[in-house]
């Protein structure tokens, strides 16, 4: 006990290392008490870093800064407009009639069940299955149900969601134009000794630039490649299945894995037992290992490496946290804590004047 009292006492006199730790109690606290009321401007800084890159890209082809914002965002804008009045209804029509078409695809399971059972008699237990398939179909429409009194009771937000539809892009508009004059006014808040600060800000900048502009473009590749080739297989659900393979790229192992069950059960009750559904979950397989071997080592190769332990207890610890937006940024979020793990051992390592 007395050795951990002496390390304690001797890097409390650590006056820098102290004041990052506050700084990092300060934020997890504010996020974790006021993330909601923050969620505009969180969304406002992802997408900020996202177009980020675009824009550095036109300033290095000699377009002014300005210019090359007002240009992207345009563009961003026409790619959101083209979203709601395009594929969104499409999306919502599929959705819909998944929902609607749920009591038979579960009898098509119940009967699958019943001919398996038929077939191999003593290495099937059935009424297991039959249970897990009724317990599993009462959960769907739970769920269902519980989303429509949700989208039903957030009409009177309309007029708030309105309101971050404005206030989203101009924070954005502010972020990408005056980013070194906001990091100048929070300098004059902080003492003149904040090298540790200045260090932890530069690696979370990088790393997390490279990781949400990384995700974004290999969500939108891995989705848009997956509603393709199920356009071209007829896949009724293309467009559904395809959404749902590029969000799961945000959240690390288990998204993919999660995404495959409705992949192979939605194509099973399109095609049934026939080599066309055998190809669709084929064709995921196929996109997920070039995603994982080409598209990632590609597009992630400046962020830190997380062993991928230290990833799935990040998804955990922080999705336990902030629900879906610490899985989604579970990643930047685990490596801002090795950077400090790692700046605390160096230096407990040194020491103290």
């Amino acid at each position: 006990m007395r050795p951990i009292l002496d390390w304690l006492n001797k890097h409390f006199q650590d006056s820098e290392l102290m004041m990052l730790l506050a700084f990092l109690l300060v934020v997890f606290v504010l996020l974790g008490v006021f993330g909601a009321t923050l969620a505009p401007a969180l969304v406002a800084i992802a997408l900020a870093y996202v177009l980020d890159g675009v824009v550095a890209l036109l300033v290095t082809c000699k377009f002014p800064r300005i210019i090359a914002i007002v240009i992207v965002g345009i563009g961003a804008l026409l790619a959101v407009l083209f979203a709601m009045l395009a594929v969104l209804p499409v999306l919502s029509e599929q959705v819909a009639k998944l929902v609607g078409q749920i009591p038979q695809y579960v009898q098509l399971l119940k009967d699958t069940v019943h001919d398996l059972q038929a077939r191999y008699p003593t290495g099937l237990n059935a009424e297991y299955l039959q249970q897990a398939i009724a317990t599993g179909a009462d959960k769907v429409q739970e769920w269902s149900g519980l989303l429509l009194s949700k989208s039903l009771a957030s009409i009177p937000n309309v007029i708030a969601v309105g309101v971050y539809a404005v206030l989203v892009p101009v924070l954005v508009f502010f972020l990408l134009k005056d980013k070194q004059k906001i990091i100048q006014w929070t300098q004059q808040f902080l003492p003149k000794n904040r090298s540790l600060l200045k260090r932890v800000w530069g690696e979370l900048d990088v790393q997390i630039g490279n990781y949400i502009r990384g995700r974004f473009w290999e969500s939108s590749m891995v989705g848009l490649v997956m509603w393709i080739v199920y356009v071209m297989m007829g896949h009724e659900y293309a467009l559904l299945l395809g959404v749902l393979t590029g969000i799961s790229v945000w959240i690390p192992f288990v998204g993919a894995a999660v995404v495959a069950i409705p992949i192979a059960l939605l194509s099973f009750f399109q095609w049934g037992w026939v080599d066309m559904a055998a190809y669709s979950v084929l064709a995921y397989a196929i996109i997920q290992l070039i995603d994982a071997n080409i598209v990632i080592p590609w597009l992630f190769s400046e962020v830190v490496n997380l062993h991928p332990i230290a990833i799935i207890v990040a998804v955990l610890v922080f999705g336990s946290f902030w629900g879906i937006v610490g899985v989604f940024f579970a990643i930047p979020l685990a490596a801002l804590v090795q950077s400090v793990l790692v700046i605390i051992a160096e230096r407990a390592k040194q020491p103290i004047a």
